[in-house]
């Protein structure tokens, strides 16, 4: 039900209900809780009340009430409507679960045989609220005064931690912001991610390079819950990319599962993913798999409106948002001054002409060295933490006169280290 305020629109939200708003391409929308009606939240982040909250453009959210709320909206959200069916009560559910496992895993957690925390991979097709289902979970798991690791292997994802095209891992100790998002500064967030990145659109364009990514980060991943007891006993959330669900992809699935030894398996959406998993996994106890249905206030998004995230995420990488603006700046070095380097290489020619035992896939992992400036200019490059002079000496056990690096130990090298921050050329 609505009714016109001023130039502020009322909704009323039945308990268990939800507000849906989706803004336009151009233009930003306040909305407020009013102030003793109830109380709401934004994919598990609890709203103050009679405080306005920034709803950026291109954005698609949903405001649910357990207790029933009134919501106010100002400005022209491109659409804007209360609905009552939601999966929330089983999202909770999947939640009690999981904080039941974190309660025996802190029970233990100095005995000889400690318990870890749940591991709980997402996965399934594109526009399913996946992202959505994990900032669910995320949110809940802070509340209760834990630690949680989030995983996001989506590098195709526009709301994740780090610069599209990029898989990451970062510790919460507080809910995720409203405004900001995931990705959202330091500030905001109180932490900093560790970034791997792979630097394609989808994960199945090249394979080998993103397998190789995620068995490392999953090693980052596994090396913080051993050092850290609270973040053992809280578990890590996994997001994943919509072409797990894919036959191409379930390769690269059950890798994920077996790297992040993963001990839970939500399906969002797809009974036919859920089926195969199931049938897989069967036999191994240390692994459930749960089908969970989708929002019926998930939205399709095409490609010219994920490009234009895309590129709103990379300015605010740079940029920042209205709330904590960041102030980047301009600096020339000389090309001759820089070591660039390029996964990959560029051009492949077709199999019928090359080498009897050439292996294509190798190739999706070696480093190749950048000659020409001219192929950099309007792109975004990673910096590396990859100290060459760190693995001369490494390699040389500390003599200064060490031998230069081999192909194949630059690639290691490069591939094995985490990315400081992005430039713009």
């Amino acid at each position: 039900m609505t009714e016109s305020n001023a130039s502020w629109q009322t909704f009323v939200v039945d308990p268990e209900s939800e507000l849906r708003v989706e803004t336009g391409p151009k233009e930003a929308v306040l909305i407020k809780l009013s102030l003793n009606s109830g109380t709401a939240e934004i994919f598990g982040t609890e709203l103050a009340p009679d405080v306005e909250y920034s709803i950026s453009p291109n954005n698609k959210l949903a405001v649910f009430s357990w207790t029933g709320c009134t919501m106010l909206v100002k400005g022209s959200p491109a659409v804007s409507y209360t609905a009552g069916e939601t999966p929330m009560a089983s999202y909770l559910n999947v939640h009690l679960a999981l904080e039941a496992q974190r309660r025996d895993a802190e029970a233990f957690s100095t005995s000889e045989n400690a318990l870890a925390g749940p591991r709980v991979l997402v996965v399934g097709p594109s526009d399913v609220g996946k992202s959505s289902l994990c900032k669910i979970l995320l949110n809940y798991s802070v509340k209760l005064g834990h630690a949680q690791m989030f995983a996001d292997l989506d590098c195709t994802e526009t709301s994740g931690l780090s610069m599209p095209g990029s898989i990451s891992a970062s510790v919460f100790s507080r809910v995720v912001d409203v405004e900001e998002g995931m990705g959202g500064t330091l500030v905001s967030t109180g932490t900093s991610p560790i970034v791997f990145y792979y630097g394609y659109g989808e994960p199945l364009e090249k394979a080998k390079l993103y397998s190789k990514l995620i068995g490392r980060l999953a090693e980052v991943v596994d090396a913080k819950t051993k050092s850290d007891s609270k973040v053992r006993c809280a578990g890590v959330i996994i997001n994943t990319p919509s072409q797990f669900s894919e036959s191409n992809g379930y390769a690269l699935l059950t890798q994920a599962v077996e790297e992040f030894k993963v001990s839970a398996i939500l399906v969002v959406g797809q009974e036919r993913l859920y089926s195969d998993l199931s049938r897989q996994f069967q036999s191994n106890e240390q692994v459930s798999v749960l089908k969970l249905a989708k929002s019926g206030g998930v939205v399709s998004r095409d490609k010219a409106f994920r490009k234009a995230v895309q590129s709103a995420k990379v300015r605010e990488y740079f940029y920042g948002t209205t709330r904590y603006p960041l102030s980047p700046f301009s600096s020339i070095v000389r090309f001759d001054d820089l070591a660039v380097r390029r996964v990959g290489e560029s051009i492949v020619a077709p199999s019928s002409v090359m080498p009897i035992g050439y292996d294509r896939k190798a190739q999706e992992t070696k480093i190749v060295k950048v000659e020409s400036f001219d192929i950099l200019l309007n792109s975004v490059l990673a910096v590396t933490h990859a100290d060459r002079l760190e693995a001369l000496l490494a390699l040389s056990g500390g003599a200064i006169s060490a031998p230069a690096l081999t192909a194949d130990q630059e690639t290691s090298l490069i591939l094995d280290k985490n990315v400081a921050g992005f430039v713009y050329v």
